[in-house]
Parts: C-alpha cells; sequence; structure tokens
C-alpha cells in the first residue's frame, strides 16, 4: 500500500507574530476519513491547505472462490474467511502512516495544536495510533466527516471551529 500525495511537505516552518517578538501558536487541522487526509494550517489571514494524502488503490484481487464449505472422505469440513480483508488491510495501513507522519512532524515541532476532524470509525482507529507527543497536542476532536465538503464550505466550517 502506497500513499499518494503529501500529507506534510518537507521543510515546515512556524510562522512568527507580526510583531517580531514572539512565536504565535502553530494550529494544524487534520480533515480525514478512510482514504483521504487533508492538513490545513491556521494563519493569520485563515485556513490554508498546505498538504494532502490519498490512499493509493491497489489492482483489484481475484477472489478466494475456494471458501466455503467442501466434502472429502465422509465429512463436512468449512474453511474459514479471513477476518480483516484486503480493503480494511488497506484503511489500517493509511490511517497507521497518517499517524506517523503526525508524530514525526510533532518531534521535529512543526505544530505546537491540533484539532482532529475525521468520520467516526476513523477518529477511533486513529486516537488509537497517535503517540503521546500528538496527543497532547490534540485542542480538539470533531467526529464529523467533512472531507467530502466543498471547498468553500469547508472553509466556512473551518472558521467556526478553529477560531482561535
Amino acid at each position: 500500500m502506497k500513499l499518494k500525495g503529501n500529507l506534510i511537505p518537507k521543510g515546515r516552518i512556524g510562522q512568527k507574530h507580526p510583531s517580531g517578538l514572539h512565536k504565535a501558536p502553530i494550529v494544524w487541522v487534520l480533515i480525514a476519513d478512510d482514504h483521504v487526509a487533508r492538513l490545513f494550517e491556521r494563519t493569520i489571514e485563515g485556513i490554508k491547505p498546505f498538504g494532502e494524502a490519498r490512499l493509493a488503490h491497489r489492482a483489484k484481487e481475484v477472489p478466494n472462490r475456494s471458501l466455503g464449505r467442501t466434502a472429502g472422505a465422509g465429512s463436512l469440513r468449512h474453511k474459514l474467511t479471513p477476518h480483516v480483508t484486503a480493503d480494511e488491510k488497506d484503511t489500517l495501513s493509511f490511517i497507521q502512516d497518517v499517524a506517523t507522519r503526525l508524530d514525526q512532524a510533532a518531534n521535529e515541532n512543526a505544530f505546537d495544536r491540533l484539532v482532529l476532524a475525521a468520520a467516526p470509525k476513523t477518529l477511533g482507529r486513529l486516537r488509537r495510533l497517535l503517540t503521546a507527543p500528538v496527543q497532547d497536542r490534540i485542542v480538539a476532536e470533531i467526529d464529523k466527516d467533512l472531507t467530502k465538503m466543498g471547498e468553500k464550505a469547508l472553509q466556512a466550517e473551518l472558521e467556526k471551529i478553529v477560531w482561535f
């Protein structure tokens, strides 16, 4: 499984306060579902997108037609289906990659605060995978899928959420 896109571009630098006297907190907003992760940064002008990653689709696998009941030597046996499908494995791997990249960014002090907005199932999976340095920076969690919103509607929604 490979990610398409660059979720956190190289060389992300914190913004300085306009007076130059102190550093303004760097606030990132992660919008995610099982297939898309988008990062936004709160700036003086508003909320600006700066990174996106998508789950890279792989070729469709041929289903295992031998699953199910089989008869042999007077007994009936069952073959078990896997508990996790290939699509679920890809989704879990994608969420793990997002969590790993957030951890790397937190270790480099690329952000001070993090707002998570994700589909409820994705948010639960992501929570379990985030390390302590990332969890310490989370200031809000929104269990809502915002990935399907248009750019203008998303900007308006984020402005309401990230007002600080």
